[in-house]
């Protein structure tokens, strides 16, 4: 719901400014409840139907298939968030503005190459999880032993049978690419359990729920801490967007993805001002613009490079004094 928010608001404020190059931004919104082959299907349909492109959707599973799909045809399918990397270049009429997971992996991998001695890895067993846990895995220092790693099935409750697992690896840092609500009882049963070594979260997409819900578990670690594409980097625009989506939604989208749906409208409109030839429109031109912007939006500069993917600004938090306090962000 957040990243349709981040797009509602994008048109609004390009059509309330007479839209692009006097092109008005119409929306055509279509839920695929998370399924693979409804996204699929209302792809499709879009493509039937003349639609020119396509923001979504929320992960690489959901993407993955209309990536696929968009060799075929002009469509041209905007990412918001999805970065698995099975869609890194997978289509030359596919582009990401949230950069591949890869930089986060290489980022966490760097940290403990110089903070650990034994990691253990629990991540969900989907595209993204196992992506992120391969470029960990590939990127740490040879000195670094995996003691141990449990893959998390997507709708597994069984909590107590992991975090025993892992513990009885030795590890003396744990990842856990986790990024839904059983994540806290995650933490929950490791505390339990006599765990106090570092804990590394790889999104930071639960930090409200968990400074609400298990603030004083956290505390119990040596470190925690999260490294994570950022969700707002620092500056006049994010203020603004912000106040603008306060205003519009009467609530705060710090901690949300609102500004990766907004950037990828943005990215869009910024498009169609550089490629637009005479005020017409194609998919040529479209691809032309997209390849030029060098729009610089709330989550981070926008740059495609070969493969029409992005650099991402890269956030990196600490849990400490009872919250979760934002160390640094880094530009590409």
């Amino acid at each position: 719901n957040s990243l349709l928010e981040g797009i509602e608001l994008a048109a609004d404020e390009i059509n309330t400014a007479g839209g692009v190059d006097g092109h008005r931004i119409d929306l055509m919104i279509r839920d695929d409840t998370g399924d693979p082959d409804t996204a699929l299907l209302h792809f499709k349909q879009m493509q039937e139907e003349g639609v020119p492109v396509v923001i979504g959707s929320f992960s690489t599973d959901l993407t993955l298939p209309m990536a696929r799909e968009s060799k075929t045809g002009e469509m041209i399918l905007i990412s918001p968030t999805a970065n698995g990397e099975a869609l890194y270049g997978i289509s030359p009429r596919y582009y990401q503005v949230y950069g591949p997971c890869s930089y986060v992996g290489r980022s966490i991998s760097d940290w403990l190459s110089y903070t650990a001695d034994r990691v253990a890895c629990i991540y969900v067993d989907d595209m993204y999880g196992r992506s992120l846990y391969t470029a960990i895995q590939s990127s740490l220092n040879d000195s670094i032993t995996i003691s141990g790693v449990v893959p998390v099935g997507v709708d597994d409750s069984e909590i107590s049978g992991l975090t025993k697992k892992i513990l009885d690896s030795g590890p003396d840092s744990i990842v856990l690419i986790i990024y839904d609500s059983r994540l806290v009882p995650i933490i929950q049963s490791l505390s339990d359990r006599g765990f106090r070594g570092k804990i590394v979260l790889a999104d930071s997409s639960v930090i409200n729920t968990l400074e609400s819900e298990a603030a004083d578990t956290l505390s119990k670690f040596f470190i925690f801490t999260i490294f994570a594409n950022s969700n707002f980097v620092p500056g006049i625009q994010t203020e603004r967007f912000i106040a603008d989506y306060q205003k519009k939604f009467g609530e705060d989208p710090r901690g949300t993805l609102s500004g990766y749906g907004y950037d990828s409208l943005m990215v869009l409109a910024d498009a169609i001002r550089l490629g637009s030839e005479n005020g017409s429109l194609s998919s040529t031109s479209l691809e032309k613009g997209l390849q030029a912007t060098r729009y610089f939006g709330v989550t981070g500069p926008k740059v495609f490079d070969s493969h029409n993917s992005v650099s991402p600004a890269l956030d990196r938090w600490v849990f400490r004094d009872g919250r979760f306090r934002q160390i640094i962000t880094s530009l590409p």
